[in-house]
């Protein structure tokens, strides 16, 4: 793989999970997260990865409320888990 288009596939895999974490309501719940950046870190490198990028985009373009990450996403659970501490402490700080 180029250098080009690595940054490339970094820019859209950015794209998709951003979108992803928007659709899903999860901005406010990673914002508070103590380790932020290194849950994000983490998160960008499995979806960097992810063979579905396509499948992935066709899914957003088609689920506006979804309630969960399709299950070929490789965050998937780590968004499980997000959505269940937002939903069981809805006004705490999740630490």
């Amino acid at each position: 793989m180029s250098i080009l288009h690595y940054f490339i596939r970094a820019n859209e895999s950015a794209q998709l999970m951003e979108a992803m974490i928007g659709r899903l309501g999860l901005s406010q719940t990673i914002d508070s997260l103590p380790d932020q950046h290194n849950v994000m870190r983490r998160a960008a490198t499995r979806c960097l990865h992810c063979d579905h990028p396509d499948q992935c985009a066709a899914w957003l373009a088609q689920n506006h409320a979804p309630d969960e990450a399709p299950s070929y996403c490789k965050n998937h659970d780590m968004f499980e888990r997000l959505l269940d501490r937002s939903e069981s402490h809805p006004s705490s700080s999740l630490t």
